[in-house]
């Protein structure tokens, strides 16, 4: 008996069934006659599932195309190799933040209904991988010291996402793997807050805000507007297979070349979709990645630390583009270069790194700086060739450039390929 299953009074196993659970299926709710004609249909439909979101739920136009665009990925997300996940929130509560959930919800076909889910319940209704999930107030969920939940939703991004667990039987305990791998879409007040930056970066996300009385939506009553998001969400399903083959050919090598890394894992379903639908869709989908690949250029703690090195390189005389990479700065030394350093605004920020009176007591140290670069680059021993017998550990400075060539935003990167041009000693 695998926990999927309770006994009842009578002795048997019942199989444990969702409260609410969307169960429709769009090949089936009508013989529906769509011409042949796939990018006029494909467009007509989708302004129908937008239409019909924007009805009842309060956003901007960019986010009901987000929303269109996630939801028929939501319908078939077993044809990608990634599910990005949804994320809606908002700073305050009354925003429609469940409402929109609610609307994604019941244009989605084989889909459960959960709030507050812990870890264990979570990968219950997910472990057979067919199904897609949404989850209300999230925010309680991740404020519970949980890391199974937060583990579960990463890791079900993708087909292989699994957890790890015991089951106890006559014979002993039994371990077992559970399926994570589900489409995930999740509200909450601050939720985006309070995910880490892997989450963040594998999610799309609405920002809902409060409406003005003339903004004010119908309420999304299922009982009464249920049948209707099931036509309309049975025709979108019905395209979305018509046009199986288009969708599943779209490569990330067909995206465009601003959308790097896992961006691209994120994107490829919306972009698959629109691609067959073209015209306006696809503009409206590169808008969207492109605010998106901006808002993922901000500066993050260790970042910053990158931008100043880079900045203390190429601006200060004594160590300026015409000194060596191939020279070693130990890391005493540049913190103390760091603490003189000063960004665009003119404030010295590794200068009062510690709260302190003694201004000695507040600058960075080298502890500080070697957390701060460890996810980008190490120390090691290096004998340069201008002193082969030290042979104590430090930075590189073609370490340090290379480091700050990968990882900066492409708004304060140097892009000097510095990982090619000094000593072969020095490795990335």
């Amino acid at each position: 008996m695998t926990n999927l299953t309770i006994v009842n009074n009578q002795g048997e196993d019942t199989l444990v069934m969702p409260e609410r659970m969307t169960n429709w299926n769009g090949e089936e709710v009508k013989a529906y006659q769509l011409i042949q004609s796939d990018s006029d249909v494909g467009d007509q439909i989708l302004d129908e599932v937008a239409d019909l979101i924007g009805e009842f739920v309060f956003t901007t136009e960019d986010d009901r195309v987000l929303m269109t665009l996630w939801g028929g990925h939501a319908n078939v997300f077993d044809w990608f190799r990634m599910t990005p996940r949804m994320g809606i929130t908002a700073g305050v509560e009354e925003c429609g933040k469940t409402q929109a959930l609610k609307a994604l919800r019941l244009l989605t076909n084989n889909s459960y209904w959960l709030t507050d889910p812990t870890g264990p319940v979570f990968f219950t209704y997910t472990q057979h991988g067919d199904k897609a999930v949404f989850v209300d107030e999230m925010q309680d969920a991740l404020r519970i010291r949980d890391g199974s939940l937060k583990t579960a939703l990463k890791t079900g991004s993708t087909p292989d996402g699994t957890v790890p667990r015991t089951e106890m039987s006559p014979t002993g305990r039994i371990p077992k793997q559970f399926s994570t791998y589900a489409c995930v879409a999740f509200a909450g007040i601050g939720v985006d807050r309070l995910v880490d930056r892997q989450l963040l970066s594998r999610s799309h996300w609405v920002h809902m805000r409060r409406a003005y009385a003339y903004e004010q939506r119908e309420i999304l009553d299922e009982r009464f507007e249920g049948d209707r998001f099931k036509d309309v969400g049975g025709r979108y399903l019905k395209w979305l297979h018509q046009n199986e083959q288009k969708i599943k050919a779209f490569k990330t090598s067909d995206l465009p070349p601003f959308i790097m890394n896992r961006s691209r894992q994120k994107w490829l379903p919306l972009f698959a979709i629109a691609s067959v639908v073209g015209g306006k869709w696809m503009e409206r989908v590169i808008k969207l990645a492109d605010e998106d690949n901006d808002q993922a250029s901000e500066l993050n703690d260790g970042t910053k630390v990158l931008l100043a090195v880079q900045q203390i390189y190429n601006g200060w005389d004594r160590y300026s583009p015409d000194k060596p990479l191939d020279v070693k700065i130990i890391p005493p030394e540049l913190s103390r270069l760091l603490a003189k350093w000063k960004d665009e605004d003119g404030f010295q920020p590794y200068a009062k790194f510690h709260k302190g009176a003694d201004p000695d007591e507040r600058v960075i140290r080298s502890n500080d700086l070697m957390k701060l670069l460890r996810p980008y680059v190490r120390t090691r021993e290096f004998r340069s060739r201008f002193n082969m017998d030290d042979r104590t550990r430090g930075f590189v400075w073609g370490d340090l450039l290379d480091a700050a060539d990968r990882h900066l935003p492409d708004a304060y990167r140097e892009q000097s390929c510095h990982g090619q041009t000094h000593d072969k000693e020095v490795r990335p």
